[in-house]
């Protein structure tokens, strides 16, 4: 006897929903008509929150520790070159993780980053963070209020305190930006085009634009279409699901996708050759494609196809994750290198996505419960690497620390 359609229906809504999600009775008849359900976003329980908060106070502890008495954080020998940007990234990582303003080791360190000369794309874009972190730290763990159409509606406080002297270092980034970047990217010199330094100068010029910096859309559109094209132009078929926080609640539905990611360099080094895709690279891309939607979504420039495009580029990028989700390694990384700050390019992506869930991955609980595991008994993080960095990468993804997207990141095709 052949099962009637609502029993496999009723088997379909059973099997999401044991996934977290749920599928709309239009999505499930095949109808055109897209429609998928609103769920509850329940908020992660207090005992977790409350090891997340101790776990981060002793993280950053550590780097308070470590700071140099004129204010900034001593770099390795390999990071010699981005002495102002590891400060800052130390400072950010203190800021979102609960130190205000008005702390006496927080108004040295930024101090001593105004006195320094801007050279390097990575330094500029990550003091343009930090800025914005001074004057709104944001804690993302709490609930984001949206309109009905899943806009954010609380404006930035950077835009009316900031004083003179803090948005003028932040000008003199921001120049050092716009003058730097080449065909829609920004590179390390010494390696040419890269979607990670790409990636660090539209963070700090989103932040920026959250400040009241005006961007010309020119560069937003520029890096949308590099990042486009850098993208793996095809990749395994996926049943990708999805799903979208919007307030107090997110709507899940599944689509149809293509698992692509991005490298490194996008079509190999001359020297090195072609650089494997992997998680960090992708999430990297994109969550910089989601920036740049982001900053066009009002703008003519900003036509019907490119925002679908830009929409496939996201959920491909998903679906990539979905198929190779791991957050005890850096997926696709040889030996799995980079892997903290893969971490945290998977907090950047799952917040700018509005996504709770990778595939059937709650990503910030079990990324969460790894490093909770893995802090040192003197509140650090290291995994070979710099513990300085691998803490603030820590930090920085335990608090969430990445400001929502202004717009929903995908909209449903229909699946």
């Amino acid at each position: 006897m052949q099962p009637s359609r609502l029993t496999l229906l009723a088997a379909l809504l059973v099997a999401l929903t044991a996934l977290g999600l749920q599928a709309g009775p239009a999505a499930a008849k095949g109808s055109k008509k897209f429609k998928p359900l609103k769920i509850r976003n329940e908020d992660y329980p207090a005992a977790f929150r409350k090891r997340v908060n101790a776990a981060v106070d002793e993280g950053v502890e550590y780097l308070l520790q470590r700071q140099a008495v004129d204010g900034s954080w001593p770099a390795n020998k390999n990071l010699l070159d981005h002495r102002l940007g590891h400060t800052a990234l130390m400072t950010l990582a203190c800021l979102k993780g609960g130190v205000t303003k008005r702390d006496i080791q927080v108004r040295k360190a930024v101090d001593w980053m105004r006195l320094q000369k801007v050279t390097k794309v990575y330094d500029a874009g990550v003091v343009l963070m930090a800025m914005h972190a001074l004057y709104n730290p944001s804690d993302e763990t709490s609930i984001v209020e949206v309109d009905k159409y899943g806009k954010r509606k609380i404006k930035d406080p950077c835009l009316t305190n900031m004083i003179p002297k803090d948005r003028t270092f932040m000008r003199t980034c921001v120049d050092f930006l716009l003058k730097h970047q080449e065909g829609g990217h920004w590179r390390y010199p010494e390696n040419g085009l890269d979607v990670s330094n790409t990636q660090y100068a539209l963070l700090g010029l989103w932040a920026a634009s959250r400040c009241g910096f005006k961007i010309p859309s020119k560069v937003w559109m520029d890096s949308l279409d590099w990042l486009l094209k850098s993208q793996e132009r095809t990749g395994r078929s996926v049943k990708l699901l999805i799903n979208e926080v919007r307030g107090k609640y997110r709507v899940a539905w599944t689509e149809n996708a293509k698992a692509r990611g991005f490298r490194y360099i996008p079509g190999g080094s001359p020297v090195e050759g072609k650089k494997p895709v992997t998680g960090s690279m992708t999430t990297a891309g994109m969550a910089s494609v989601a920036i740049c939607q982001d900053e066009l979504w009002g703008s003519r420039r900003f036509s019907p196809e490119l925002r679908k495009l830009s929409r496939r580029s996201i959920r491909d990028a998903l679906a990539w994750m979905q198929d190779n989700f791991d957050v005890t390694r850096n997926p696709g990384e040889p030996q799995g290198g980079w892997h903290y700050y893969y971490l945290y390019g998977m907090e950047r992506a799952g917040i700018l996505a509005r996504c709770r869930f990778m595939g059937k991955h709650d990503w910030y609980k079990v990324g969460a419960e790894f490093l909770l595991g893995e802090q040192r008994s003197d509140g650090s993080w290291r995994e070979g690497g710099d513990p300085q960095i691998d803490s603030a990468f820590a930090i920085l993804f335990l608090k969430r620390s990445t400001t929502r997207a202004r717009n929903p990141a995908i909209t449903g095709s229909g699946g």
